[in-house]
Parts: C-alpha cells; sequence; structure tokens
C-alpha cells in the first residue's frame, strides 16, 4: 500500500490546519494540540500497535472500499445508494480510485473530520456563549479520548461528530435568526450525519418538531394580529411535508427504517434481545421481552448506554479504557444537572437537551453491551460538552508550564 501518499495526506492536513489557524487566532493553541496528538496516535496506530476499535469493523470498511475502488471511479459514482452503513466505505473508495490505495490515508480522512469537530465544536459554543467557554469547549473536544481515538481509525464517528456539529450550528442559527438558510444547513448536517448512521436522523426530528412548534405558535399570533409572515408559511410547509412523508412510510432511514418499523413493538424487543451479547454485554435482566418494560427498562437502559462499564463490569484489563470514558460521562452529566436551570430557561440549549435525549433513548434500545455503547455514545458526546460548558474547568497548556518553570 501506498504510505508515501498517506504522509502526503497529513502534510496536506497540517496545511489545512495552518490555514485555519491563521483564519482564527484564537482556536490556533487548541487546533494544532489536536492535530499534534492525533498526528501521533494515527503514526503509532498504524506503525507501531493497533489502536482499540481499529480492527474488525474498521478494516472491513476500508477493504469493501478497496474492493469498490478497483471498478474505477465512475463506477463508484453509478453505485451511490445514499444512507448507508457502508457508506464511509464509499466515500474512501473515491480517493482510492483516483489515486492508489493507502490505509494511512483513509485514517487521515477521519482526521479532516475529527480537526473539522474541533474548529465546529469552538464555533457553535462561541456563538452560545462566549471566547472563553468556547476556548474551553475546543480543548475538550481536542483531548477528550474517544474523540481522538475516532479521529485516527477508518471509522464512521469522526465523520457523525462533524456533521452533527454542523447540524448544531444550524440550530443555533435559527433560534438566533430564524432565516430558512439555517434550517437548511441544520437538515444538511442531520441528514449528512444518517448517512454514516441511520439513527442520527432522530435528531434532525426532533429539530423539525421544533421548527413547527414554534411556526404554529407565531401563526397563531400573527392571526391574532391579522399579519401573517410568508418566512412561517414556508417553515410550516416544510414540516407538514416532512412529517406527511414519514409518517406514510415514504421516508426509510438505516437503522431506524419506516415509522411502521421504528414503532413496531415486535421489532424494538428483537433489537434490544439481539445487541445484549458478548463478553461486554449488559444483564440479561436489561433485556426488553413485553410492551410493558420499555416504560421502566428503557431508562435504565439509558443509563447503561452513558455510564458503563461500571466496576464490577470489568473483565479485561481492556475495559479500564471503556471506565475512564464512563468517569468522564459522569463528570459531564454531574456539570449539565448542575446548570439544569440555565439550560431549561434558554431556548436554545432546551433543543439540544431534547436532541440529547432523543439520541439516548434510541441508543437505549439498539444497544446491548457497553463495547458498542462505548462508540455509539462517542457519536453525541459534542452535545454532552457543549450543555455542560460553563461548568467545565479551564484548561491552560501555557499557564501550567509557566506554574513548572516557577514564572
Amino acid at each position: 500500500m501506498n504510505v508515501l501518499l498517506g504522509f502526503t495526506t497529513i502534510a496536506f492536513i497540517c496545511l489545512m490546519t495552518l490555514i485555519i489557524a491563521l483564519r482564527w487566532p484564537g482556536i490556533s493553541k487548541i487546533i494544532f494540540t489536536a492535530l499534534i496528538v492525533r498526528v501521533i496516535f494515527l503514526l503509532v496506530g498504524e506503525f507501531i500497535t493497533p489502536l482499540p476499535d481499529s480492527t474488525a469493523d474498521a478494516l472491513t470498511y476500508e477493504h469493501v472500499a478497496s474492493k469498490m475502488a478497483q471498478e474505477g471511479f465512475y463506477n463508484i459514482l453509478s453505485n451511490f445508494k445514499g444512507p448507508d452503513p457502508r457508506f464511509i466505505s464509499w466515500l474512501i473508495a473515491i480517493p482510492y480510485s483516483l489515486l492508489d490505495r493507502s490505509m494511512l490515508m483513509a485514517k487521515s480522512m477521519s482526521l479532516v473530520f475529527g480537526l473539522g469537530s474541533v474548529f465546529l465544536g469552538w464555533l457553535v459554543a462561541k456563538k452560545i456563549w462566549n471566547n472563553d467557554i468556547a476556548n474551553k469547549v475546543g480543548w475538550f473536544i481536542a483531548l477528550f479520548p474517544s474523540l481522538v481515538l475516532y479521529s485516527v481509525i477508518t471509522m464512521r464517528e469522526a465523520y457523525i461528530v462533524f456533521f452533527l456539529l454542523l447540524a448544531l450550528l444550524g440550530v443555533v442559527s435559527w433560534v438566533k435568526t430564524d432565516n430558512l438558510k439555517s434550517v437548511i444547513l441544520a437538515l444538511f448536517g442531520f441528514i449528512g450525519a444518517s448517512f454514516f448512521h441511520g439513527g442520527m436522523f432522530v435528531g434532525g426530528i426532533v429539530f423539525l418538531g421544533a421548527v413547527g412548534f414554534s411556526s404554529l405558535k407565531r401563526l397563531f399570533k400573527s392571526l391574532i394580529n391579522l399579519r401573517i409572515n410568508p418566512k412561517i408559511i414556508i417553515f410550516l410547509s416544510l414540516f407538514f411535508i416532512s412529517a406527511g412523508f414519514y409518517f406514510s412510510n415514504k421516508i426509510n432511514v438505516p437503522y431506524l427504517g419506516s415509522f411502521e418499523n421504528s414503532t413496531n413493538i415486535e421489532n424494538l424487543l428483537y433489537k434490544t434481545n439481539v445487541a445484549t451479547r458478548g463478553v461486554a454485554s449488559w444483564p440479561e435482566w436489561t433485556v426488553i421481552s413485553s410492551p410493558i418494560e420499555f416504560i421502566y427498562k428503557t431508562p435504565i437502559r439509558a443509563f447503561y448506554v452513558i455510564f458503563a462499564p461500571f466496576p464490577w463490569d470489568i473483565v479485561k484489563v481492556k475495559h479500564l479504557i471503556g471506565l475512564f470514558d464512563a468517569f468522564l460521562y459522569m463528570y459531564l452529566t454531574f456539570l449539565i444537572f448542575k446548570n439544569r436551570e440555565v439550560i431549561w430557561k434558554d431556548p436554545l440549549l432546551r433543543i439540544m437537551l431534547i436532541i440529547l435525549l432523543s439520541y439516548i433513548i434510541v441508543f437505549a434500545i439498539g444497544v446491548g453491551n457497553f463495547g458498542t455503547g462505548i462508540r455509539h455514545r462517542s457519536k453525541f458526546v459534542v452535545i454532552f460538552i457543549i450543555l455542560a460548558a460553563p461548568l467545565l474547568k479551564k484548561f491552560s497548556i501555557l499557564k501550567k508550564i509557566k506554574k513548572i518553570r516557577g514564572f
């Protein structure tokens, strides 16, 4: 495989990072640190020892991409399938067909989206809060272990986080400006994330619900005042058309299926049963075996999605990594709880919280072991970080260096 092509890709990414740092000086230290940390892990995983989660699915995605690339560039484009669990393979196959096969380049593609997520997370936080809080968010995303990991292996998470943050940028803009471009940006982000995992479209459904509810409220007010805003009609039309397509089962999203499939009790029971398997599986009593158990077991499974593994679940040394990851989520959840009044009073943060809860519920039903739970929760950890942002501890490398040197 072409290692030189991989190093060329890394060099190009370094140039992109430099351009971002020059254009937005406020994030320069953060994004350079994110780059250095990720490149180190990228090279370690490629040349020294495999990183966690870098085998199995990651190797399969890359292998499928190499097979697709052999069919040629134009055949790849003609075989576009839209949202698909292996859409990442289709994406990697494009540069493979034009250049050459290079696992280092494939991993570097994740690096691009991982660094893009650092920038977008900082930008979203800046629009919600202020520069200081945005910097804390930037540092947290730059150094969060699972986000670093999935930025340097051939998995879908780095892509999903990037598009989710793009969607959140649209949500922020819509709440602040109430314009159609913001709605389009948000939907583009949610749809982009769903190309890699269908469950991410749940956030788009929640957002469309918020747009529809807000538009109906404003429509009633405008009717009372005998004034109708054309923008409200456009938003409502978008909402009702989308809802009509979904509820009539004309939209089929991977993982979620159609509306009929996603609300079919037997289908949901089957998902929870199949998902609970392996050494890292949740306890058998968490399996939902009847409709009534959805009421009280879904919150328990949600608890497991976010906080597992627990100390008593550790049976292998590598599970300690998951335990550390779980502690970070406990910390973020604690900060969100402390910040709950601010979050609930702010319409924007309230929408983000509801989107977060919807993701937790969806994956609580579809996940049954903490191995996949660790991976799936990393898809939406950025929402945890943004909601907890004001209470995050300030992180400054320069200050720590100065203290060590005695300045």
